[in-house]
């Protein structure tokens, strides 16, 4: 009979780990994860079910996919979206609050082979979207003097992606000038003249990306990345970062935490650029997720990543358009021990996504994706995922406590957890590192059934509690004996999202066995 009754605590934090090898992960960091699907390191702590997502927007007049998405405060009601035309070429449409209301997009452009249409926000005294496509001329928009094609002579025919830097407009990645950087005239957008002060820059390499960070503009391609610094064409100067690395993605540059983030061949870097060459920091900030992110690149199609930042919650996410693709959610969370913060990582999955994009309206944060049926969804609500069921699966390390060759007798796990609703999470115990030979206890049901009360309609003093369970630890009993145990923490419903904060056990040491 197993005596010397223990018990073990672990705090849930540090996210998804799929490279650490199981004895230093169930030690060092036991309330990591080996599988965290559909859950988010949180900002108050342990790990969050994620919101659903839900068709506010509709469909949008077309046929095909949805080519892009824009969340673009001080134009009309702050959201457009383009797809491909089901006769004639008005491909642009804004939300009017009820309804997409297709925009006139003169100079006949042709969308037939279009694959993605980005946009670039633009403010030179007028709130503008600089729209790219690869297929057509750049085009400006805004609700004053509509859809403009930039047709100067010395613009780039079809460019792919667009910049906003030291008041001129970058365009890039014409297909038949791939290694061209062209800049309009200061404040003129549409004024591609270099006697005006417009002009264009040989790079060196096909460019992938470009993107401003801390007043400096980096180009990016698959295995080079150089920055252009300075005021205007009298003094632009292109300066080299590195030629042992690139971007593979081109939208999966993006700003997070003070630094730029992007998808290399080995995995998620941050440029974390200064003024200065020798302060650029290379490092992958992805060490602990780098199988996950190996298997993105080699099976997802990369040119269809589509990536939105959440700003409220620090995080970002990268997607893609199959239906069985897994994404990537990514969130800065403050390190226990101080030092600033770092990435924790999960994956996403129930996620078909075409394009996305996000911003704020107002005061109000706007996430948002398309589809191929050309529908246009906001994310961060609701409990669904367009009324399906979300999957959230949460995994814990193999926990050995201290010595993986003593047999323990284990008694019951209590959960802690912080649930925004009626909950409920199936809790199955693996046993010895997987080894099918050693009996397992049957799964248990953590339910809540105490919805968490609403301020200013929930009555005081009810059954309802502000902010979260009656009682939120929940005990598991259970009998078994084992080597090492993991817990894998299972839902799949359209119930309120909750919140693992962690989880202590009881259990009884035995003998070598």
């Amino acid at each position: 009979m197993a005596d010397n009754i223990e018990t073990f605590k672990a705090i849930c934090r540090g996210g998804l780990n799929t490279t650490g090898d199981v004895l230093s992960q169930g030690e060092e960091t036991p309330g990591s994860a080996t599988k965290l699907l559909n859950y988010e390191p949180d900002l108050q702590g342990g790990y969050r079910r994620i919101s659903g997502f839900t068709n506010t927007y509709g469909t949008v007049t077309g046929t095909g996919s949805v080519l892009g998405v824009c969340v673009a405060d001080g134009i009309h009601n702050g959201i457009l979206a383009a797809r491909t035309p089901s006769s004639g070429n008005n491909y642009l449409h804004y939300w009017t609050g009820s309804a997409w209301t297709a925009i006139t997009t003169s100079g006949s452009p042709t969308m037939s082979s279009v694959t993605k249409v980005r946009f670039t926000r633009l403010n030179f005294g007028t709130p503008k979207i600089v729209l790219t496509d690869g297929i057509n001329p750049a085009a400006l928009y805004d609700a004053s003097n509509g859809y403009v094609q930039i047709t100067d002579s010395n613009a780039p025919t079809d460019p792919t992606i667009s910049e906003i830097y030291q008041n001129h407009l970058f365009l890039a990645g014409d297909p038949a000038k791939k290694d061209q950087l062209f800049f309009s005239a200061p404040l003129a957008e549409t004024d591609f003249t270099p006697a005006n002060g417009a002009g264009n820059i040989n790079v060196g390499f096909d460019i992938v990306a470009i993107k401003v960070f801390r007043n400096i503009l980096y180009i990016f391609g698959t295995n080079n990345i150089k920055r252009l610094v300075g005021n205007n064409r009298t003094d632009f100067n292109l300066e080299n970062v590195t030629n042992n690395l690139g971007c593979l993605a081109t939208d999966s540059v993006l700003e997070i935490g003070g630094d730029l983030i992007f998808l290399a061949p080995d995995g998620i870097r941050p440029i974390g650029g200064t003024a200065k060459i020798g302060d650029v920091n290379l490092e992958t900030v992805s060490k602990k997720i780098h199988k996950t992110v190996q298997n993105t690149i080699d099976t997802e199609t990369l040119t269809g990543l589509s990536a939105v930042l959440i700003r409220s919650k620090s995080q970002f996410r990268y997607m893609f358009s199959g239906t069985s693709s897994t994404g990537i959610l990514g969130a800065l969370r403050e390190n226990p021990q101080g030092g600033g913060f770092s990435f924790e990582f999960s994956t996403l999955f129930g996620f078909s996504v075409t394009c996305a994009d996000s911003g704020y309206v107002g005061t109000s944060e706007v996430v948002l994706h398309g589809d191929s049926t050309g529908k246009v969804y906001a994310q961060e609500s609701g409990t669904s995922f367009a009324g399906s069921n979300i999957l959230s699966i949460y995994q814990t390390p193999y926990l050995y406590f201290g010595n993986p060759r003593i047999r323990k007798t284990f008694y019951d796990v209590s959960t802690y957890l912080r649930s925004e609703g009626v909950s409920s999470l199936s809790l199955g115990i693996v046993y010895d590192f997987d080894d099918t030979s050693v009996l397992t206890p049957s799964n248990v049901t953590i339910a809540n059934t105490s919805p968490a009360a609403v301020y200013g309609s929930a009555t005081f003093d009810t059954t309802q509690i502000y902010d979260g369970n009656p009682a939120p630890v929940e005990t598991s009993t259970f009998t078994g004996s084992g080597k090492s145990i993991s817990f894998r923490f299972v839902a799949e419903d359209t119930n309120a999202a909750h919140s693992i904060q962690g989880f202590t056990i009881t259990y009884g040491l035995g003998d070598v066995r």
